[in-house]
């Protein structure tokens, strides 16, 4: 299994295994509440063998735990690039615990993601989006270095990050 371990100021991006089934499960985002062991167990497998598809110049899915430096085994939330819709333009995404947002964690994951994308995959490009009033989002990607280029029919602002 590939091992992902990345670190910035205040965080650690890393890699899950199995023996972090209860914070996993505990985290996991499916509607904003704990899940089973057994779905815990299916979201790191899933997790896994996404890993194993990324390659240089490609990302099929990249999902790694949150943590903070001063707590490296509690998950604060989750981020990574989606490239499910594209493999060479992928999709950048943070789900953090409402507990940790608002404390620049979500720029500095969006800095390193960015930085993971250029520098470990050599991509071009990552897109991204969200909800036209989540402002803290919209902070975090343009303090991240995306550039807002449009909105979706709907008004939520659409982000591209281009070398």
């Amino acid at each position: 299994m590939k091992n992902y371990h990345y670190e910035t100021k205040q965080l650690i991006l890393r890699t899950v295994t199995d023996k972090e089934l209860d914070e996993v499960a505990r985290t996991w985002p499916s509607d904003h509440r704990p899940v089973s062991e057994t779905e815990a167990q299916s979201a790191i497998s899933r997790i896994c063998q996404n890993y194993e598809k990324n390659i240089l110049g490609c990302i099929y899915h990249l999902c790694l735990a949150v943590c903070g430096k001063d707590n490296p085994m509690t998950i604060m939330g989750w981020c990574g690039l989606d490239g499910r819709r594209s493999h060479t333009e992928p999709e950048i995404f943070i789900l953090l615990d409402e507990e940790y947002r608002n404390k620049g964690y979500g720029t500095e994951c969006v800095k390193e993601l960015l930085r993971i994308a250029v520098e470990e995959f050599s991509l071009k490009s990552v897109h991204g989006g969200c909800a036209k009033d989540n402002y803290a989002s919209q902070r975090a990607m343009e303090k991240g270095g995306m550039i807002h280029y449009s909105n979706e029919d709907n008004g939520d602002p659409l982000y591209r990050f281009h070398i």
